[in-house]
C-alpha cells in the first residue's frame, strides 16, 4: 500500500502497489535504495508505502519528519468481556505456542501466540467494525470497505519484545491497511515494559528511512491501540518479575484489510 500526504499531512492519497506507475515530485527527489544506512543513524525503511509518504512530504514543502497517527482507545470492553477474556487466557496457557516471523529468524521476536478461538473473534470484529467509523478519519486513509479482521492472542512473558518492522507490504500482506493491539492484563499489573514504539520517518541524503524519533504507547489495561499497518513499530522488552505465566503482558491483536 502507498500513500500520499495531502492537506499539510492532514489526509492522505492511498493506493494499493500493484496500482502504482510512477511518482512525480517538482521538485525532484533522488532515492538511492540500494545504498546503505548507517545502523546508528537510521534504520530501513521494510515499507514502500511509507517511503512514498515521506517522498512526497519533503517533495511538498513539508517537514522531513512524517509523525504517524496513532489511535488509543480506553475502556474497549465491558468489563464482563474483559474478565472473560482473562479467563480465556489464563485457561488456555498450556496452547500457546512461540510466535514466530516470516522469515524464521529466531532473534527477531519472543513471545507466545493462541490462534484466537471463534466466540473471541467474533466478539473483536464485531467491537473493531463498530470503531471504525471513529477511528478511520485520525488514522487519514479515509472510509473503505473492510475485508478481513485478523486475530490472535499473545502472552508476552518475562523477556519477550519484538524488534523493529512493519505488518504490510509486498505478496499476502498488501492488503493490510490498520495494526490493532488490544492490552489486557491482571489487575494490579505484574510486568514492566512491552511499550510500543512508532516511528518516525524521514528523508536523509536522499534515502528514506525510518528515525530514531518514535511516539510511546504505553500498554494500558482495556485499551486498543490503531495504527497503519506499513509504518515501523517495535515491542519493548517485557519484564515479569514473578515470572509467572499470569502475569503476563497481554494482547488481542491482528490486521485489518481493505475489501
Amino acid at each position: 500500500m502507498f500513500q500520499i500526504p495531502m492537506e499539510g499531512g492532514r489526509a492522505s492519497l492511498a493506493f494499493s502497489a500493484q496500482q502504482l506507475v510512477g511518482v512525480i515530485t517538482d521538485p525532484a527527489v533522488v532515492m538511492h535504495s540500494d545504498a546503505p544506512v548507517a545502523e546508528e543513524a537510521t534504520m530501513p525503511v521494510a515499507s514502500a508505502a511509507v517511503a512514498a509518504a515521506a517522498a512526497a512530504s519533503a517533495a511538498q514543502g513539508h517537514s522531513d519528519l512524517v509523525r504517524h497517527p496513532v489511535v488509543q482507545l480506553d475502556g474497549f470492553l465491558s468489563g464482563a468481556e474483559v474478565a472473560w477474556l482473562m479467563e480465556l487466557a489464563l485457561g488456555a496457557e498450556n496452547r500457546f505456542i512461540p510466535a514466530r516471523v516470516s522469515d524464521e529468524r529466531d532473534d527477531y521476536r519472543h513471545s507466545l501466540v493462541l490462534a484466537a478461538p471463534d466466540a473471541l473473534r467474533q466478539l473483536f470484529v464485531a467491537k473493531i467494525t463498530a470503531a471504525m467509523p471513529e477511528v478511520m478519519p485520525q488514522l487519514r486513509l479515509g472510509q473503505f470497505a473492510l475485508g478481513a479482521i485478523d486475530c490472535q492472542v499473545t502472552a508476552s512473558v518475562d523477556g519477550s519484545y519484538f524488534k523493529a518492522h512493519t505488518d504490510a507490504g509486498a505478496n499476502e500482506t498488501y492488503k493490510r491497511q490498520f495494526t490493532y493491539v488490544y492490552y489486557f492484563n491482571r489487575e494490579p499489573k505484574g510486568f514492566t515494559g512491552g511499550e510500543l514504539r512508532i516511528y518516525d520517518d524521514t528523508i536523509r541524503n536522499g534515502k528514506l528511512a525510518a528515525t530514531l524519533s518514535f511516539q510511546v504507547i504505553e500498554p494500558r489495561h482495556n485499551s486498543i491501540v490503531f495504527f497503519q499497518a506499513a509504518v515501523m513499530h517495535e515491542v519493548m522488552p517485557v519484564y515479569v518479575p514473578s515470572k509467572q505465566f499470569r502475569d503476563s503482558r497481554f494482547t488481542v491483536n491482528g490486521w485489518i484489510e481493505r475489501a
